[in-house]
């Protein structure tokens, strides 16, 4: 029982109201939470999958308009170098190069700090050009290598990145040729070289708004334009090192798009913008939080409802338990369950109540009938004693002697078939003192009895002939064997709710395993001992019976405690 009590108490540490709360409060925020996931998650995808849209429509826009920029110097030139003027001056002979210088310059229409041209004979002669000929496009020297030296191995246009190591090539972000022929002889090349400034306004755009870095590279991965001017690197250290500056909770796209035409590859490098989601997250955050406490309150006040009926419920099945409150009831006029708990606990205690009147007025009777079955048994004990002691003064001749005992017995009798099942101390006292005129006649002087009684007790109430027993045993066997007689002494005293009366005598004593033998009634010669605890019990609560105290030679103190009665007990 007791390691189910515990057990059930273990369980019972978080109470029924609490256990409610969380429960509603999870069924309330947990479908909220899971809807802002979703909402954050889808918001974040579609985000990304804007500015991933973004990013690569950004780079192919920069590209086209790099393509459509190559190919209108192209378009430009290509009437250009296949005049007859042109083609005569390549050929060596005689001809109007101021007139050459004017139209190559009315070709570039004004672009001539976008681009350069370069109009080169094969055979190192003067270049019509619109600036100084970089060492990279002189003739002879490199008509076999470079830009040029790409451009004799094939027909059309050949595309390099520049050299911006080179002093003179700085400026410049990559190279056109295309060779000029006739009648299938080499006779030079036209170079085109494309400078920062024609391509800084179609990224200069992406970069001012913060919304990325935009490089060129060549077919071999190597920078051709950023602004800032990592030329020459390759573009994975380029990208490394940018990545290096940034803060590790920065984070980056790569969007990438590679020509076609110019075999140009554009790489856009953007930071990933958090701050709409971050907003949203925030603005989800606030309603989440507003949400949890409504959400809360409502979950404690609808717990709270749900529970108080059952919380006084408890307190009254706890009352019932602790205090045997069986008076308690509770308001039955919910028409639910918790209505027809109330009902059925009160339709309980209505029962129990009725089976402990029952079970108490059984217990009454049977009580008193065994009260009284004990007190009619030590009526005959106590006469067959007397008759005893009347015999024996007889037979020794003490006519007188046993006449007055037999008076003193007359007057016991009359007492104890009295209809009185309680007598005050006094009165009790008053049975003892006949009795001892009895017990003393028989002793001729060897009997001493001193009564040393609170006369604040003699009006209290204690069990008819309940102390002539414990002297009868004293004398009888305590006393009766000592050839020199002895005393008796008897004393009373109120102990708080008890009346303790002790009877010690100094006769012959007993042992321990005796004492355990009187009180388990295992020894009848002290049934009276028995009998007058049984009484004592039966008519007082746990705390009243005998206790003995006995020491072998040297006499034995029995301690009879009585509950204590201003009032006789009714039998009804």
């Amino acid at each position: 029982m007791g390691k189910a009590g515990g057990t059930e108490m273990e369980w019972y540490t978080i109470s029924y109201q609490k256990r409610l709360f969380a429960y509603l409060l999870l069924g309330g925020v947990l479908p909220l939470l899971i809807v802002s996931t979703i909402i954050l998650y889808a918001a974040d995808r579609a985000y990304e999958s804007t500015q991933e849209k973004a990013g690569y429509a950004e780079v192919q826009r920069i590209s086209r308009e790099i393509d459509n920029l190559a190919l209108a110097y192209q378009r430009l030139m290509m009437p250009f170098f296949m005049r007859d003027d042109v083609m005569a001056y390549m050929h060596g002979e005689p001809t109007d190069t101021t007139h050459l210088y004017a139209d190559l310059y009315g070709v570039l229409s004004g672009r001539t700090g976008e681009a350069a041209v370069y109009l080169l004979p094969a055979d190192g002669r003067r270049a019509i050009a619109t600036d100084d000929v970089p060492r990279d496009h002189r003739l002879p020297t490199n008509l076999h290598w470079g830009v040029i030296g790409q451009a004799v191995q094939q027909d059309g246009w050949a595309l390099i990145a520049a050299d911006r190591t080179a002093p003179d090539q700085q400026n410049n972000v990559f190279s056109m040729a295309h060779a000029i022929r006739q009648n299938g002889k080499l006779l030079g090349a036209v170079v085109v070289d494309i400078r920062r400034e024609a391509l800084v306004p179609l990224i200069q755009r992406v970069q001012d708004g913060n919304e990325g870095q935009i490089i060129l590279t060549d077919r071999y991965r190597y920078v051709m334009m950023d602004l800032l001017d990592h030329h020459g690197e390759g573009f994975s250290a380029l990208f490394a090192s940018a990545a290096e500056d940034e803060t590790s909770a920065s984070v980056f796209r790569d969007f990438v798009n590679s020509s076609a035409v110019t075999g140009i590859a554009v790489h856009l490098r953007q930071r990933t913008d958090g701050t709409p989601v971050e907003e949203l997250i925030r603005l989800i955050l606030a309603v989440d939080a507003a949400a949890l406490a409504v959400t809360a309150y409502l979950a404690w006040r609808l717990s709270r409802r749900l529970w108080h009926p059952l919380h006084i419920l408890t307190q009254a099945m706890r009352r019932v338990r602790s205090s045997d409150d069986f008076s308690t009831q509770l308001e039955a006029h919910r028409r639910d369950e918790i209505g027809e708990l109330a009902r059925t606990f009160n339709g309980l205690i209505a029962h129990i109540r009725t089976l402990l009147a029952e079970n108490r007025a059984r217990e009454r009777r049977l009580r008193i009938a065994e009260v009284k079955s004990l007190t009619e048994m030590t009526r005959p004990h106590f006469i067959y004693n007397t008759l005893n002691l009347i015999k024996w003064s007889a037979k020794l001749g003490d006519a007188e002697g046993a006449a007055d005992i037999a008076v003193q017995l007359g007057k016991i009798l009359r007492a104890s078939v009295s209809m009185k099942e309680f007598v005050t101390v006094a009165e009790e006292l008053s049975f003892l003192r006949t009795y001892l005129k009895i017990q003393q006649r028989r002793f001729e002087g060897r009997l001493k009895v001193t009564l040393d009684v609170d006369s604040r007790i003699m009006g209290c109430y204690v069990p008819k002939l309940i102390l002539q027993p414990l002297v009868e045993n004293a004398i009888q066997h305590g006393l009766e064997s000592v050839e020199r007689g002895g005393s008796i002494l008897i004393v009373g005293r109120r102990d708080g709710d008890h009346i303790l009366l002790r009877v010690k005598d100094d006769g012959q004593g007993m042992s321990e395993a005796r004492q355990q033998e009187v009180l388990a009634r295992q020894d009848d010669n002290h049934f009276g001992l028995y009998n007058v605890h049984m009484r004592a019990m039966l008519n007082g609560d746990a705390g009243c019976g005998i206790d003995l105290s006995s020491t072998e030679g040297k006499g034995t103190e029995v301690r009879l405690t009585l509950k204590y009665m201003e009032e006789a007990p009714r039998d009804d």
